[in-house]
């Protein structure tokens, strides 16, 4: 019996003392160690091309956003800013054509229409056909009035008629033809005297008058 124990003692005593031989060369030896856990642990290569995911795993993988894979901020994908917008797409034009001008003003609104003789109450039996029927019709309206300030208006054929009218003005042919007889005739001595004229649907020129005593 105490033989047995003996034994049994002994190869304890073997045993520690390896464990303790090893401990002290992985100590030393720290590649010795990494060679024991590789030959241990390492897997046979049927077994590495059978291992698969686990579904803790794969649900990691899927969280995982592109910069995590790239090590880039955006990866690939465009942001916002950087997306073309329609008008920003370069268009190929044939040759000899001009790009269109997106900052060209808006067109001008059409002109007003012109007054008719019957906006100023007039008719075609007022239309004067010539220099003559004006000087006579200027007289009668001034006369009207008995030389006290007034203004008036008549109207003429055309644009034709009317360019004469103001060119009597200018040689002065109005004195004689209406101006000098009616200051004669109401003692008038000095007066002020103004003419415009205004374009009438069909033509016709309305002149507007101002005489001031």
């Amino acid at each position: 019996m105490k033989k047995a124990l003996w034994i049994v003692l002994g190869l304890l005593g073997a045993l520690g003392l390896g464990l303790v031989g090893l401990i002290l060369a992985c100590h030393f030896k720290p590649g010795l160690s990494d060679a024991i856990a590789e030959k241990l642990y390492k897997k046979s290569p049927k077994q590495a091309e059978e291992a698969t995911l686990t579904e803790e795993e794969e649900a990691e993988l899927d969280r995982l956003s592109v910069s995590d894979l790239t090590g880039e901020e955006n990866g690939d994908l465009p942001d916002e800013e950087s997306r073309l917008l329609p008008s920003d797409i370069p268009v190929d034009l044939p040759d000899g054509a001009d790009a269109p001008d997106n900052s060209a003003e808006p067109a001008p609104a059409p002109p007003a229409a012109l007054k008719t003789l019957e906006d100023y109450g007039l008719s075609q039996e007022d239309v004067l056909n010539n220099l003559q029927e004006y000087y006579d019709d200027c007289y009668d309206q001034l006369a009207a009035y008995k030389g006290e300030s007034t203004s008036f208006y008549n109207v003429v054929r055309d644009s034709m008629l009317g360019n004469q009218v103001l060119q009597s003005y200018d040689n002065e042919g109005y004195r004689s033809g209406f101006m000098d007889k009616f200051m004669d005739d109401y003692k008038v001595d000095t007066c002020g005297w103004s003419v415009d004229e205004e374009e009438l649907e069909g033509g016709y020129i309305l002149i507007k008058h101002n005489y001031t005593r």
